[in-house]
C-alpha cells in the first residue's frame, strides 16, 4: 500500500497515513530541516521555510518509488515503520571511506 507524508498546516508535525498511521512531532536544533526514515530503506529530507511551510527532498532512495504531490511526499511500497530526526550531515552525506591494506607488512617490502 505505501504512506504519505504531509506537514500538518501552521505546525512542526508530521502526518503519516496509509500503512502506519501516526503524527510525528519534528524535533529542532538550529537547522530548519529534519530526517524521516522508513523501513524500505527511504531517507527524506525535510525543511521548513519562516512561513512554515515543509518540503521534502529524497536523501537517498530506499526500495519505494517516491513521488511528491502537494506538498507530500507518497512512498509506494509497504512500510512497517517509520521515524524521524534531527538533520544530520554525516547521515545524509557519508564521508568516503579509505580502503583498509589487504596486507599491511608486506607493503614496507613492496615498495
Amino acid at each position: 500500500m505505501g504512506v504519505r507524508i504531509e506537514p500538518i498546516p501552521d505546525s512542526v508535525r508530521v502526518k503519516i497515513s496509509g500503512d502506519i498511521e501516526t503524527v510525528l512531532s519534528v524535533p529542532y536544533e538550529d537547522d530548519d530541516r529534519f530526517l524521516v526514515g522508513l523501513s524500505d530503506g527511504t531517507l527524506l529530507v525535510g525543511s521548513y521555510d519562516d512561513d512554515l511551510r515543509c518540503k521534502f527532498d529524497i536523501a537517498r532512495d530506499g526500495a519505494g518509488i517516491v513521488r511528491f504531490e502537494s506538498g507530500a511526499a507518497l512512498v509506494d511500497w509497504n512500510v512497517e515503520w517509520a521515524t524521524i530526526g534531527i538533520y544530520d550531515a554525516n547521515v545524509v552525506e557519508p564521508a568516503e571511506l579509505n580502503p583498509m591494506p589487504l596486507f599491511p607488512d608486506l607493503e614496507d617490502v613492496l615498495q
